[in-house]
């Protein structure tokens, strides 16, 4: 019998973790307030697309130091055509952004949620300190849990916010399916060591946790900013 391939190892490794993600999502997703809840959500993937750019300069040039490195000439070469993909989607999400009537400049001044920055920070940690083929379990995770289009569609009818919102959300959807593909066809060409398989499974559990983190962080802040509108003197 073959050897399961690397992607197929990992995703299954994915699906044993990816509970809270689910329950996360699901109630995020479907929360009754959801057209309150957007806007900030739109505007931490703000901060998680413009970081990632960077994160993923970094992994490149981290990758392109290590000599007669085959995973990590590998690694470069998948995320120099990547870097070129995702150039600008963060500020397709600006302009989304700017649509719903919130100044671009309050976007970019926006203080990161506390899991926004683990998100990342964790990603640097591996690639710098480990081996930046660590990045390969970051992107599965983002690459591989896009909304739908069908669903985002019925988001949108359900909050009543203008298309322009999900312009960006909606060019993803679309594209996330052929980028997952890629990803796992380059990690299964990869002549990966199992301390390199490690690191990207790790890192794709603490993917998995952080973006499950920034929801629920997200639902938190709302319940709590309705709270204090409730029992504040104008609603008494």
């Amino acid at each position: 019998m073959p050897s399961a391939t690397h992607s197929r190892v990992l995703w299954s490794k994915i699906r044993l973790a990816e509970g809270r993600l689910l329950s996360a999502s699901d109630l995020f997703w479907t929360h009754p307030h959801l057209a309150d809840l957007l806007p900030p959500f739109l505007i931490q993937l703000h901060r998680v697309m413009h970081g990632g750019i960077s994160l993923m300069r970094t992994a490149k040039d981290r990758a392109l130091s290590l000599p007669d490195d085959v995973v990590a000439a590998q690694t470069a070469a998948y995320l120099e055509m990547h870097i070129e993909e995702e150039k600008d989607h963060d500020q397709w999400l600006l302009n989304d952004i700017e649509s719903l009537g919130i100044d671009p400049a309050e976007v970019l001044r926006a203080t990161p949620l506390q899991a926004v920055v683990s998100l990342l920070g964790a990603q640097y940690f591996w690639i710098l300190h480990m081996h930046p083929v660590a990045i390969f379990g970051y992107l599965i995770v983002l690459e591989g849990y896009p909304p739908l289009v069908h669903q985002l569609e019925q988001i949108r009818r359900n909050t009543g916010l203008p298309v322009s919102a999900f312009r960006c959300l909606i060019s993803h959807a679309e594209d996330d399916p052929d980028h997952i593909d890629t990803l796992n066809r380059t990690l299964d060409s990869m002549p990966l060591t199992p301390d390199q398989s490690k690191y990207i499974a790790l890192s794709a559990f603490h993917t998995i946790d952080a973006v499950a983190s920034i929801l629920e962080e997200l639902l938190d802040l709302h319940a709590v900013s309705s709270d204090t509108e409730v029992l504040s003197p104008s609603h008494a």
